[in-house]
């Protein structure tokens, strides 16, 4: 005949034990469940913050490009502001040598015209005209054809100077129209430095369940084995 504390003894045993393993192993669960999803945390924050500092490091040398595209953009506007100070330059000494010859042309004719009037006046001297209403009038003559060769003159020099303030005018004005557009052409480059990205949130860890207690399935041994006790005709 069947031992009823015997069998009771052993089914709660066997409840209890195999209660613990199962309870045992669904913690082992938990915690290597908690483990990857902390790991796949991680590994998303690491891969993240990599991609940042990646896009950091390319929006820097590109605004380092952008630096250095400005610097070449900017030397290269000043040296054609130079070349055309030199194209003005020159055009603005072409056109003084052109009014400095018409002045010496104009010198030299006023000279001219002073040496014929005095040469007509000695001439009308040496004639043997009489002083007289006659002599007056030849010499009115003479200074009036005098001056009208100075008037030519002095048109000639007015003129020239004129033309040489239209010249010197169009001359600063191609420069201004040259070097606008040389300033047109600069980009003006990065004006400010690009913002570093957002740094990824930190992941946050999952918590590990606490370990279970054993009182629950030593519980349910001991209520098994009271069971299996009675059932097999034990009596209290």
């Amino acid at each position: 005949m069947c031992n009823p504390v015997a069998i009771g003894i052993a089914m709660g045993g066997l409840t209890a034990v195999s209660g613990i393993q199962e309870q045992n192993a669904a913690y082992k669960n938990q915690v290597a469940g908690v483990n990857r999803s902390n790991a796949i945390a991680i590994q998303k924050y690491e891969y993240d913050l990599k991609i940042a500092q990646r896009e950091d490091q390319i929006a820097g040398r590109e605004f380092e490009a952008a630096l250095q595209a400005a610097a070449a953009e900017k030397a290269s506007y000043y040296k054609q502001l130079e070349i055309n100070q030199v194209a003005a330059n020159n055009a603005s000494v072409a056109e003084q040598l052109k009014l400095e010859e018409a002045i010496n042309k104009a010198e030299f004719d006023s000279q001219a015209n002073l040496a014929k009037s005095i040469q007509a006046q000695g001439t009308m001297l040496a004639s043997g005209l009489q002083p007289g209403q006659s002599m007056l009038l030849e010499l009115n003559n003479v200074e009036r054809q005098i001056g009208f060769e100075q008037a030519q003159i002095d048109a000639s020099l007015d003129s020239a100077t004129r033309a040489y303030g239209i010249a010197q005018f169009g001359i600063d004005l191609d420069k201004y129209s040259a070097d606008t557009r040389a300033f047109n052409q600069l980009d003006g480059g990065p004006s400010f430095a690009p913002d570093a990205s957002f740094a990824p949130i930190s992941p946050i860890m999952a918590q590990k369940p606490s370990k279970p207690s054993i009182l629950g399935p030593l519980l349910r041994g001991a209520s098994a084995g009271i069971g299996a006790y009675t059932g097999t005709g034990g009596e209290w």
